[in-house]
């Protein structure tokens, strides 16, 4: 892929969604900023992820992107920001969460996304995730797994159905001892006295 002198980083970044995998996309072995700034490309091209170890601003500010295929990230730890700003995204395929420690800013601004595929496992999470799901005010469905042991925020997320936030309940850790679970007044109003009692009665703070 030839370049020049007087190319921005963000135009090079442009060129690589235009690379199929016959090129060379599939020799890739990170994903740290790697479509950083990329505001032409629309889906996520197809390419082998398993060696990648970081996602951190992987399509931060992808504005044009709106789906991403189901993604081997069974070797990463770090997704902070990984689809930050990602405004025309509306769905994700799978993506295994089990190994990342921090789930900062991970979907912040993604306000079409509707449905994130799979289930998302925030067991190994040290930081809170009160920053990952601001403004995803489209998102319906979602699925946990494991166990959530940090405050948690999903109030940016009004349209969540019933079963996605049941999913979030049940995998709140069973030492909640104060730990604060944000749902948004919308979010519970969905949900009966019974089911907000998954959350209290391990110690949580339901809000």
């Amino acid at each position: 892929m030839a370049t020049t002198d007087e190319e921005t980083l963000a135009s090079l970044v442009e060129k690589v969604a235009l690379v199929d995998s016959t090129s060379g996309m599939n020799q890739i072995r990170n994903g740290y900023q790697l479509f950083r700034g990329n505001t032409k490309m629309a889906v996520f091209p197809e390419f082998d992820t398993v060696s990648f170890d970081s996602m951190y601003q992987m399509c931060y500010g992808c504005t044009a992107l709106e789906c991403v295929p189901t993604l081997d990230t069974s070797n990463v730890a770090n997704m902070m920001y990984a689809f930050y700003g990602c405004t025309n995204l509306q769905e994700i395929g799978r993506l295994d969460t089990s190994r990342i420690t921090s789930a900062s800013e991970m979907f912040h601004g993604c306000k079409n996304l509707r449905k994130i595929g799979g289930v998302l496992d925030f067991s190994k999470v040290i930081s809170k995730i009160d920053t990952t799901f601001v403004s995803c005010a489209a998102l319906e469905e979602v699925a946990f797994t494991g166990t959530i042991g940090v405050d948690i925020a999903m109030n940016g997320c009004p349209q969540l159905t019933t079963v996605s936030l049941l999913s979030l309940l049940n995998a709140l850790s069973d030492n909640g001892n104060g730990k604060t679970c944000n749902i948004g007044t919308k979010n519970l109003a969905k949900l009966t006295a019974i089911q907000k009692a998954i959350a209290t009665d391990k110690g949580w703070t339901l809000t």
